[in-house]
């Protein structure tokens, strides 16, 4: 298999903004739950620091509570911020599988499949 670092770093990414798309719908999925604390997903530091190293795929996924405030019930998930999350989240995806998609067609050009 064809692997290098901008391979490696993109699939990284897009293993980042996977979990953070399935917090956040899990989140949403939990808005009605009481005492349901909502999850915020990072791993860009994570990544950074993995890219300078070299080894992307060394990458961090932190899930962690989230510190917003709670409602009476105990809930504290926010449906107008998480799908504000969920939208950035797929963006970010999209841009990704586009460089993804051109690094792979010039790996097809330079193989001249």
């Amino acid at each position: 298999m064809i692997s290098d670092l901008t391979l490696r770093t993109l699939q990284a990414s897009l293993n980042g903004l996977d979990a953070r798309r399935r917090a956040a719908e899990d989140n949403i999925a939990n808005v009605e739950t009481p005492g349901f604390i909502a999850s915020t997903v990072s791993f860009e530091d994570s990544l950074r620091e993995a890219i300078r190293r070299g080894e992307p795929t060394a990458t961090h996924v932190e899930v962690q509570a989230s510190t917003k405030p709670t409602r009476l019930n105990g809930n504290n998930v926010n449906v107008a911020d998480e799908m504000v999350g969920l939208t950035e989240t797929a963006l970010r995806q999209q841009l990704i599988v586009q460089a993804l998609n051109g690094r792979y067609a010039a790996l097809r050009t330079a193989i001249g499949a």
